[in-house]
């Protein structure tokens, strides 16, 4: 190799070697920047590989599902009548349906009826729509599954307490109306303020003594506020 040929290789490497330090220098300025400003070094977003990410995806599903099973029942269904509501509050403003004054539903014949100033309206949103009404008509039973499972619960309460078999028939006899009401307003639910209430927990609430009567008479309460409905289911 002449000696020129071998200044030319010499400069071209210490070129590349320059190159190479002002790039490296390049790069760790951004983090040089930020350990003067007191900040960790930037971290890099790596992307799982898809295998990987898939597992991670399955997992974190898992995890979800385990936390929505250690609620409680009465969690989970109130989850899910908030969601119905929201739901149910969008459709109605989409339509044009306003929701300032209570909205009541029922099922009626395997059909979603209203007795609302817009009820065309409102039973041909839950005609269009099968998934909403099917939803519905979930959150309703569900609903009135709560309302007999507490008039049970109280209903063993006063079993127990019954001094006499006169009281433990009359404590039977209160809790069978009971039950026969629940049914017959399982069906209904209302909109009000974004959420909804069911007849059959509102008639629970009140029979129960956990909303307070306006009178000393429960049943004569709950008469008064479905007395129609519940005679037309008799």
């Amino acid at each position: 190799m002449s000696a020129i040929e071998a200044s030319r290789e010499a400069g071209s490497a210490a070129r590349a070697s320059a190159a190479l330090d002002a790039s490296a220098r390049r790069a760790g300025q951004p983090q040089d920047a930020q350990k003067s400003r007191g900040l960790p070094p930037a971290t890099a977003v790596v992307k799982c590989p898809e295998p990987e990410q898939v597992a991670f995806d399955g997992l974190k599903t898992a995890r979800e599902a385990a936390a929505n099973a250690t609620r409680s029942f009465d969690e989970r269904l109130k989850a899910r009548s908030d969601a119905l509501a929201s739901r149910l509050s969008a459709a109605f403003a989409e339509k044009g349906i306003p929701i300032d004054d209570p909205i009541s539903v029922r099922i009626e014949s395997g059909s979603i009826v209203s007795d609302s100033p817009y009820k065309k309206k409102i039973e041909k949103l839950f005609r269009d729509d099968p998934d909403l009404a099917k939803e519905f008509e979930s959150v309703a039973s569900l609903k009135a599954m709560q309302a007999a499972q507490k008039a049970l619960e109280l209903y063993n309460e006063a079993k127990k307490s019954a001094r006499s078999k006169d009281e433990q028939a009359a404590a039977y006899a209160r809790y069978t109306t009971h039950m026969l009401d629940i049914q017959t307003l399982s069906g209904v639910m209302t909109l009000k303020d974004g959420a909804l209430s069911s007849a059959a927990e509102d008639d629970m609430g009140v029979m129960s003594g956990a909303t307070p009567a306006a009178t000393s008479d429960p049943r004569g309460e709950v008469l008064k506020r479905y007395g129609s409905i519940l005679r037309a289911g008799a």
